[in-house]
């Protein structure tokens, strides 16, 4: 629950006016993937990688 209320307060400050608001379960699906990816980051391939980017932005991280 933590982390989907971390992402909420970080919505409200850094998301872009428009940007449609992740809910609690696509929040945990990005979360998983994200954390899945991060594990491997060394190993990705370049469409892996740019999901790492894009999951980056949604979730609002700085680096796997």
């Amino acid at each position: 629950m933590k982390g989907y209320l971390e992402y909420l307060e970080l919505y409200v400050y850094f998301a872009i006016p428009g940007a449609p608001k992740l809910s609690r379960e696509d929040y945990d699906r990005a979360d998983a993937e994200w954390k899945e990816l991060a594990a491997r980051f060394k190993t990705l391939d370049a469409e892996e990688r740019q999901r790492v980017a894009e999951l980056k932005s949604i979730l609002f991280r700085d680096k796997p």
